[in-house]
């Protein structure tokens, strides 16, 4: 029998979650599921994409209050009386509505632990934000749908395929299913728990937020489990795919146990299988060159890895290929690629998606000045 296994909720977007035994649905998701968000002053979020360390900071709700925790000490207590009320902008992908602003007090403590200046914002009593494929649907400030699902035999077939220890957490998901065939998700469109419908809208797009260890927030080796599930979840656009996005179509409440039923089915989504042979899991030595300065490299590492390894930075965004922040020039040597698109013109190359062939030598591209400026 396909049933819960793990119910989770993230109070605050990017914060630790809370494991749970039963929740109920309001419009937005999961009641207390990402109602709360970090941002820059003039509304744009923040995430942990940005900022690890904020999955060290604990949540808890009590009393409706929400109590954030720094290694074991509750740090400061977040109380939605406190916050203005006045519907400020805010921006989460593109996608813009209103939120209220926290107090002085909320804003300073948060401002203080990322060293720079930040606000929280509060989704209201009356949200605003509608996705924008379903515009009837209200959101809190989970990226784009309000519930994600993740089936437990999945993670474990992963979890069979990479080589270093993965926690099912790191894939910050609402409801765990156990039961089910790996990857029986893939097909299903339409199913019911509890009292509850759900449609499953699209396979759930992964980024470099699922490679950072959840507990210390430091990167995982070998950009993994990304460079693992490259092998079997990626589609032909390169992006890779685990877990299912949904969203409800009435409120109730679930629980842990509660079985699943699957009303209805749908094609499941093709991917590109190209597993590696075993001379892929050999290390050898290279040297990567990188503006004038070398140092001692490996082809197993993503390129992005083995400069921020020797403290040199670059922009990113997703560490998967998407975004292109990390864009640099390869002068010298080859590149094996984890994504066709990773290659670009010009000898253009993504750092998060390309490992070292051999010795290479790579730098910055210099952006040539406008004549008529």
């Amino acid at each position: 029998m396909i049933s819960v296994n793990q119910l989770y909720i993230y109070p605050i977007k990017s914060l630790q979650g809370i494991s749970l035994k039963k929740t109920k649905m309001v419009d937005g998701g999961f009641e207390y599921d990402r109602v709360l968000m970090i941002s820059e002053p003039d509304g744009t979020f923040i995430t942990a994409r940005q900022y690890p360390e904020l999955l060290k900071l604990k949540t808890s709700v009590m009393n409706n209050n929400i109590d954030v925790s720094i290694s074991s000490q509750k740090a400061i207590t977040i109380n939605f009386d406190e916050f203005s009320k006045n519907n400020e902008p805010t921006e989460v992908w593109g996608n813009h509505f209103t939120s209220q602003i926290a107090s002085i007090r909320v804003n300073q403590f948060f401002s203080q632990f990322l060293r720079k200046d930040v606000q929280i914002r509060w989704v209201g009593n009356n949200l605003t934000r509608r996705i924008k494929r379903y515009p009837q649907i209200p959101i809190s400030f989970a990226d784009r749908y309000p519930y994600l699902l993740l089936n437990e035999a999945s993670f474990n077939y992963l979890q069979q395929k990479c080589p270093i220890k993965l926690d099912i957490r790191q894939f910050r998901s609402n409801i765990i299913v156990k039961g089910a065939l790996p990857f029986a998700e893939d097909a299903w469109k339409t199913i019911k728990i509890g009292n509850v419908i759900f449609d499953i809208v699209k396979p759930c797009n992964r980024c470099m937020l699922t490679t950072l260890n959840f507990n210390s927030a430091k990167p995982l080796a070998n950009n993994e489990p990304l460079n693992t599930l490259r092998y079997f979840r990626a589609d032909e656009q390169g992006k890779i795919d685990f877990g299912m996005n949904m969203i409800a179509r009435n409120n109730g409440s679930i629980s842990v146990n509660d079985p699943i039923e699957i009303l209805e089915r749908q094609p499941a989504k093709n991917y590109i299988k190209n597993f590696p042979t075993e001379t892929i899991n050999e290390t050898q030595p290279c040297i990567i060159t990188f503006e004038g300065r070398s140092f001692k490299g490996n082809n197993k590492q993503t390129i992005l890895e083995q400069l921020e390894h020797h403290k040199i930075a670059l922009p990113y965004s997703c560490r998967s290929g998407v975004c292109g922040r990390c864009l640099i020039k390869l002068k010298e040597g080859k590149i094996s690629t984890l994504k066709q698109s990773a290659e670009k013109r010009n000898n253009h190359i993504l750092a998060c998606s390309c490992l070292p062939n051999g010795n290479i030598e790579i730098g910055l591209i210099k952006k040539v000045a406008n004549k008529n400026s």
